[in-house]
């Protein structure tokens, strides 16, 4: 009989065995992640979006026009889209005549509408206009869409009065989801954004002493909470470093680890949204009375209230108040250009409970507005709402697209009169004017070229930029101008030489549309023989410049 083995021995053995089960998983677990990083290396054609969003200082938030926009969650979708000419991932609109002469639907909403997370030909605007060229040829309908993410019916007023309105639409939908009460109130986006409601960087609104409710451009500088110090370097989360963005950059299987990690939902507390809703409610007494009682601790939560809470906060209520005025600008424009005008509801009904779509049709129905149930009438298309979104993201996914287009195709059909009944424009509408505008300016030969290039006209000086960025903008523009007579400058001027016609863009004549910079500043009635013009900061000094004769000394070639 064996002796049975030592204690060092069995010790010894069961080390090699626990060595042999490591090893064993170890070399598992690589092989998955072998495997895995081949799989997606085939079928992934990008690991990170890129949105190329540009700033506009009459219409926020826009894309750069005719770009590239790539888009993943990194699980469910990966999509290669590009920008328009106005600045929106859509096709080319229509020809301002076309639209004129059919019926012409323009969607007007956040990224329900912009929707990346489908290709354009997917869109529900685009299979509308297919399936009414199947079903309603007799309209002749057309349709476009002006769509930016998290922006509310008050952010969106911008798209219709620089884009939409111009195509004269017969029936104007905004599409409303369930994060549109909070996108209206600015109290609610700042804290939503983590940033002073008071410098939103979209159209936004704000109340007055007497209680009125007024438009605000959007905020061309910083816009983050000026009173507070920059907030300290956080110590990263303990899967985030340096060399984890490195590789979740370059690894396609990398990637899609994180975005499992980043799709599981989260609950902690958000110190810096605690400090900003204390910060807003020491600035005033009409902000502190708002914010009375209501202490959110994560940006999660802000936007529950409105649909499962009856009795709400006050700042609840008043983001109810700003929903209506956004709604009654929207009427207000859709009478005055001779357009019906209609709401798509999203998605209440399967997330958030009835109380947020009670509360839409409650604002909707005084205004004349009818109120599109998108769920309902998914639910009687036998599928359940569940079916329309992505399975890691709440957007809709292609089915829910077409169901979309599905509804608003039914609500045409039942609406003829929308389009047949529509006055028809005695003269063709309009061209957008920045456009046509950018175009004759541009068609010319500038007086010189730089960061932007500058064009004079007749007693006007021009600056042209495409595509254009909020950094593009922001810095204070100079403007020198040299006479030909010293004797024509102003007294306090004449020591110097030249007349000082420095400017800020955002007060420029025409400013940024359609991801265009324009702007157009009139020049002295006397005699000029050159111009010194550029940007600068106080604290970098000239960003560039540009200097080139003009008048008698034109025949110099530009610099």
């Amino acid at each position: 009989m064996k002796p049975p083995p030592s204690i060092p021995g069995r010790i010894r053995r069961a080390l090699r065995l626990v060595g042999w089960n490591v090893l064993f998983l170890v070399a598992g677990l690589a092989l998955i992640g072998v495997v895995g990083e081949a799989y997606l290396r085939l079928t992934v054609p990008f690991v990170e979006s890129d949105l190329p969003y540009a700033w506009s200082p009459t219409a926020g938030m826009i894309f750069t026009p005719n770009a590239e926009v790539r888009h993943t969650n990194g699980l469910d979708f990966w999509t290669i889209s590009r920008t328009n000419s106005l600045g929106f991932p859509d096709r080319e609109p229509v020809g301002l005549e076309r639209a004129a002469a059919s019926c012409h639907v323009a969607m007007i909403g956040d990224s329900y509408v912009e929707a990346l997370q489908v290709p354009i030909a997917d869109k529900f605007h685009v299979r509308l206009e297919a399936l009414a060229a199947e079903e309603l040829r007799h309209l002749d309908v057309t349709t476009s869409a002006f769509g930016v993410s998290g922006t509310g019916q008050i952010n969106q007023l911008a798209y219709y009065d620089e884009f939409a309105r111009h195509l004269r639409p017969a029936l104007l939908v905004l599409v409303f989801v369930n994060n549109d009460f909070m996108n209206n109130a600015p109290i609610l986006e700042g804290l939503n954004q983590g940033v002073d409601p008071d410098r939103l960087k979209s159209v936004s609104a704000t109340r007055g002493a007497d209680g009125s409710i007024t438009l605000r451009s959007p905020y061309p500088g910083e816009s983050r909470f000026a009173e507070m110090p920059p907030p300290p370097e956080m110590p990263p989360a303990p899967w985030h470093t340096r060399a984890t963005d490195h590789l979740t950059g370059i690894s396609p299987f990398a990637n899609w680890l994180d975005a499992k990690r980043r799709a599981s939902s989260s609950d902690d507390t958000d110190p810096e949204l605690i400090a900003h809703v204390a910060l807003l409610s020491r600035r005033s007494p009409r902000y502190a009375a708002l914010l009375d009682g209501w202490r959110p601790t994560t940006r999660e939560g802000i936007n529950d209230p409105f649909h499962h809470a009856q009795d709400m906060p006050p700042v609840y209520e008043d983001a109810l108040d700003f929903t209506a005025f956004a709604l009654d600008q929207f009427r207000e424009r859709a009478d005055r250009d001779g357009a019906a005008l209609v709401i798509l509801s999203t998605h209440y009904r399967v997330t958030r409970g009835d109380l947020g779509f009670d509360r839409l049709t409650a604002l909707a129905e005084p205004r004349d507005i009818p109120v599109i149930d998108y769920n309902d009438y998914v639910r009687r298309s036998g599928a359940e709402p569940r079916d329309t979104a992505w399975a890691h993201d709440g957007h809709w996914n292609v089915a829910g697209h077409q169901w979309a287009a599905e509804a608003l195709l039914e609500y045409l059909k039942q609406n003829e009169e929308i389009c047949t009944m529509r006055k028809r424009p005695a003269s063709p509408p309009p061209p957008f004017p920045w456009r046509t505008d950018y175009e004759s300016i541009a068609s010319g030969e500038p007086a010189a070229r730089s960061v932007f290039d500058v064009y004079t006209g007749e007693n006007t000086v021009s600056y042209l930029k495409s595509p254009c960025s909020a950094a593009d903008v922001q810095a204070q523009f100079f403007l020198h101008v040299v006479p030909e007579d010293v004797e024509d400058l102003p007294a306090d001027r004449r020591q110097y030489g030249f007349d000082n016609l420095d400017f800020h863009y955002a007060g420029s004549d025409a400013p940024v549309l359609g991801g265009r910079c324009i702007a157009e500043r009139p020049l002295p009635d006397y005699p000029i023989v050159r111009i010194r013009t550029g940007q600068f900061t106080p604290d970098d000094g000239q960003i560039w410049i540009a200097e080139f004769p003009v008048g008698a000394a034109e025949g110099e070639p530009p610099p």
